[in-house]
């Protein structure tokens, strides 16, 4: 009906079209309700389209009372939405940081296992040299994460020795860092390795990564967070509409 839609349009002229298209398709629903309620009671159309209006009471107050209760539930939502956002910035922020972190240590650890693997290969044929603790010191030093490393060389390969008593019967070939200190630092992991044939044992320990398995569910948490609020200030919006309009129309 055109009066009816030039009616709610004016109403609404100032609004943004998208944030009063809701409002406006309810009050015009209300209005033509209203219209056909009264021609039912015997009313002609136009004066039914009169009463109907004349019930919406002066056009200037109510534009006045609708940009008032609009801006208040709007403002409510806007800030709403903007912690949704936030929190689903943080979330992907931190998820994404996490799994960097881990993903670099490892990395980390697979140049240090690759490092124990190699100092393996090279004393493989039960021989060291100084051209051989060259090399493993080299590679050692090369990368930061190691805090210490230690070679033992076995002078009598064919006598078996126990674990406990080779730094005191083998001869210390390489010695990097301070192994001691690191063995009982917590924060430290530790790689061993003895030769099956009694020729050689080697320590190596590194800085372990930061532990981020449990710290996962601190992104997690706030994309849940943000998924409530965004329902919440969905659901706030719908029924904000409706009371405003509800009140409009008694």
């Amino acid at each position: 009906m055109k009066q009816v839609n030039e009616f709610v349009d004016y109403i609404y002229a100032d609004v943004n079209e998208k944030d009063a298209t809701d409002l406006k398709e309810e009050m015009r629903v209300h209005l033509m309700e209203s219209i056909a309620e009264l021609q039912a009671e015997g009313k002609s159309e136009q004066e039914a389209i009169h009463i109907a209006f004349e019930r919406f009471g002066d056009k200037k107050q109510i534009t006045r009372g609708l940009f008032s209760l609009f801006k208040i539930h709007n403002n409510l939502i806007l800030n709403i939405f903007k912690a949704s956002i936030l929190s689903l910035i943080i979330g992907i922020t931190t998820l994404l940081g996490l799994i960097w972190t881990e993903n670099n240590f490892e990395n980390n650890f697979e140049r240090i296992d690759q490092a124990a693997r190699n100092v393996s290969q090279i004393m493989e044929d039960s021989n060291f040299s100084d051209e051989k603790k060259s090399q493993i010191l080299s590679m050692v030093e090369g990368i930061k994460e190691i805090e210490s490393f230690a070679l033992y060389f076995n002078p009598t390969p064919s006598i078996a020795t126990p674990k406990k008593e080779i730094k005191d019967k083998w001869e210390t070939a390489i010695e990097y860092g301070d192994l001691s200190s690191s063995k009982n630092n917590s924060k430290s992991g530790l790689i061993i390795e003895k030769d099956p044939y009694e020729a050689y044992y080697f320590e190596l320990t590194y800085k372990k990564g930061f532990q981020v398995d449990k710290l996962y569910s601190i992104p997690f948490g706030f994309l849940v967070v943000f998924i409530l609020l965004g329902l919440t200030s969905f659901f706030i919006k719908i029924n904000a509409n409706r009371k405003m309009l509800n009140a409009l129309l008694k």
